[in-house]
């Protein structure tokens, strides 16, 4: 579903992109992280693969991600640092999704929630938080228009589950026009 390739097809892109180029190719291939990840969820429904198979594809997907890989830019290693924490809270929003884990919590009382816990100094059990908001979001519920501040982890991790509402807004508008 998500190939090593795929990624490193993405990984040249950056390399041979300006710095300020670059940053739009970050978004593209966490877009193409999301429509990987809604195409497991698409296979399972269509019965092609197992809720087992489906965990180990966003497992490989958060490995890839959680590897060390070096630009020659620091411009470039900044974004994908936080592209690997949207990334993060993209699959973890998918696997409580598939495991039927959405919170009958409010938006803003999970993101108040994560931003105590990340105060607290629990980032786990703030971007646990965050993706149950994400796994609302794949289930059909409209993201709020939400403020943070820009030194905050939780940033990053809402960037990823924007990026779900965005590619998940768009197949809509493409379905209706089909």
């Amino acid at each position: 579903m998500y190939s090593e390739n795929r990624l490193i097809n993405w990984i040249k892109k950056i390399e041979n992109a300006k710095d300020e180029e670059s940053l739009e190719i970050f978004d593209q291939m966490m877009e193409d992280v999301v429509i990987a990840c809604l195409n497991i969820v698409r296979a399972i429904k269509e019965r092609e693969i197992k809720k087992d198979d489906a965990e180990k594809e966003l497992k490989k997907i958060r490995d890839l991600f959680s590897r060390e890989i070096r630009f020659d830019s620091e411009v470039k290693d900044l974004a994908f640092k936080f592209t690997a924490e949207s990334v993060e809270a993209i699959v973890r929003s998918f696997q409580y999704y598939l495991e039927g884990k959405t919170s009958k919590k409010s938006f803003e009382s999970l993101l108040n929630e994560a931003f105590r816990m990340e105060k607290a100094g629990d980032l786990d059990g703030a971007l646990d938080l965050i993706a149950k908001i994400g796994a609302k979001v794949i289930s059909g519920e409209k993201l709020p228009d939400i403020d943070v501040e820009s030194d905050s982890i939780i940033l990053s991790w809402l960037d990823g589950i924007d990026c779900i509402s965005t590619v998940l807004e768009l197949s809509r508008i493409d379905t209706s026009n089909e």
